[in-house]
């Protein structure tokens, strides 16, 4: 409810910076562009520390606000999907088998992590497993410089829910970021398949046709015939019609007579190794 009488602060965080921009109330069109302020995230680093930086970036801020909509980049948090346990009871039961689940897929503590989903009875479930630790610390230090916190998400699931409406049946959502990419293949509205990409320095059309193909091919799943690309899209991706939002781009990709071609350059690559 606050979000439609007063601003907040959208907090973009990712492991090199911050970027801060102004949300202007939901009954107000005025709105400030984006600043980002230098803050490595540091595991090892104190409590105490990151609150001294956390309160630099906002004091040098030209944006002011009290309220805070926090997104963490993906390559901070961790996604997997969970199918439902058998004879799974309890919410409960399904948090047992995510953390587990967690463990076993990226061989980590699940003490370590704070685990959250859309927990599905029939569908799997799309969980996030978030750093405990990052997050107490963005907490006191939040609470230091007496902000409050309106919202915090992953940077794909706060962009899935913005432009899920716009997702057409068995297309793949792509949220695209400068170092990193978040692949979701969709069937009958749910996600049957999550994967984040590291890019390298340079990618292009051929190679992004690539990580699909590979993506579909382990996943024992079609290729897709449209993409919706959200995010920071590069223009080597040849992108017939890229609209500028004003927080990111969003973009059509119809791939449907790409697939041939790509599965040949696979299949050549394999024969030359």
């Amino acid at each position: 409810m606050l979000k439609f009488f007063c601003s907040s602060l959208l907090v973009d965080i990712n492991s090199q910076e911050i970027r801060t921009s102004l949300q202007p109330a939901k009954f107000r069109k005025s709105s400030q562009p984006e600043v980002s302020h230098p803050f490595v995230i540091d595991g090892e680093s104190e409590s105490h520390d990151f609150a001294e930086q956390w309160a630099a970036v906002f004091a040098n801020s030209g944006s002011k606000s009290a309220f805070l909509e926090i997104i963490l980049d993906d390559t901070l948090v961790k996604y997997f999907l969970l199918t439902p346990p058998a004879n799974a009871r309890s919410l409960k039961d399904f948090h047992t088998a995510a953390l587990m689940r967690l463990e076993t897929l990226f061989g980590v503590t699940s003490d370590d992590w704070q685990i959250s989903a859309d927990w599905q009875k029939s569908k799997p479930s799309l969980v996030c497993a978030m750093p405990k630790a990052l997050l107490k610390k963005i907490s006191h230090a939040s609470k230091k410089t007496i902000q409050h916190i309106l919202s915090l998400q992953p940077r794909f699931v706060w962009r899935w829910n913005q432009c899920k409406q716009r997702i057409l049946p068995e297309a793949w959502f792509v949220s695209v970021e400068k170092q990193s990419m978040t692949l979701a293949a969709v069937q009958d509205g749910y996600v049957c398949m999550l994967k984040t990409i590291l890019l390298p320095e340079e990618t292009d059309e051929t190679w992004l046709c690539t990580q699909l193909q590979r993506a579909a091919i382990l996943h024992q799943l079609p290729p897709p015939g449209q993409l919706l690309l959200v995010g920071e899209i590069p223009v080597a991706w040849k992108c017939a019609s890229v609209h500028q939002t004003y927080l990111y781009q969003i973009a059509k990709k119809d791939l449907a007579n790409k697939h041939i071609t790509t599965q040949a350059t696979l299949n050549n690559r394999a024969g030359a190794a």
